[in-house]
């Protein structure tokens, strides 16, 4: 009696084995593929890149004081700070929300925030548009219109756009942005390339070049300090958190 039941624990356990066994090999190659996947994936960042290792952040603002601070200038819209967040709350129907919060005093940098877009009371759940991030911007009226400027979900989230004098220079129809999620946002300047990312990928970019050596990178539009960085909005409650500003840290 115990050998048969020594031999049908036995069998019960090369069965758990051959069971699980399938499982265990097709999760080992999972991560593998994974891993081969981020794989290309970094080769694909390399086939142009700065090559800055590390970034030091310079400036930072969390909006836990319930203030907006001081240095911010409200082009249009009505922006507050709102349970520690910086939310452009109202605004003229059919028009932008624009704020500025930096001069352009860094030639290479990073501008990175959560921000998640609403549709204004009143419209679809979906009536969301513009999260914009301009740089070298006038600092008198905020226009972007000598600058650069990426657009994410634009023409009502359905495109992501990087402007430069006011025409499109890189342009892709598709948004990452979805209502009422809180995402992370960052624009990338490192003369010539200009790259934006969400949620950790990269979603556009673009390299000022001129020229037939991939050299020349003179077309590129030099951040000036007499001009400013802006975020808008286009028709929508949008908010912002822990926006921050970094710049290379030089060998």
């Amino acid at each position: 009696m115990q050998r048969t039941w020594q031999a049908c624990t036995l069998l019960f356990i090369l069965f758990v084995v051959l069971l699980l066994t399938p499982l265990v090999l097709r999760a080992e190659g999972d991560a593998v593929w994974e891993e081969t996947k981020a794989g290309y994936l970094r080769a694909s960042r390399q086939e142009w890149n700065h090559k800055v290792g590390e970034w030091r952040e310079v400036a930072a603002w969390r909006f836990d004081d319930g203030r907006l601070p001081e240095e911010f200038h409200v082009y249009s819209g009505e922006w507050r700070v709102v349970d520690g967040m910086l939310r452009a709350v109202d605004g003229e129907l059919e028009r932008n929300r624009r704020i500025g919060f930096a001069t352009c005093i860094w030639p290479a940098f990073r501008v990175e925030f959560d921000v998640m877009l609403q549709p204004r009371v009143g419209t679809p759940a979906d009536h969301i548009g513009d999260i914009g991030i301009s740089l070298n911007a006038d600092a008198e009226t905020g226009s972007f219109a000598k600058g650069y400027v990426f657009i994410l979900a634009q023409y009502m989230n359905q495109a992501t756009v990087l402007y430069r004098l006011n025409v499109p220079y890189a342009r892709t129809e598709w948004s990452p942005i979805e209502a009422g999620r809180l995402h992370r946002v960052m624009v990338e300047v490192v003369k010539p390339h200009l790259r934006l990312w969400v949620d950790g990928r990269v979603v556009l970019e673009g390299w000022e070049r001129t020229g037939s050596n991939n050299r020349d990178g003179s077309d590129f539009l030099e951040m000036d300090a007499e001009r400013v960085l802006t975020l808008h909005t286009y028709d929508t409650v949008m908010s912002i958190d822990n926006l921050r500003i970094l710049v290379p840290i030089t060998p």
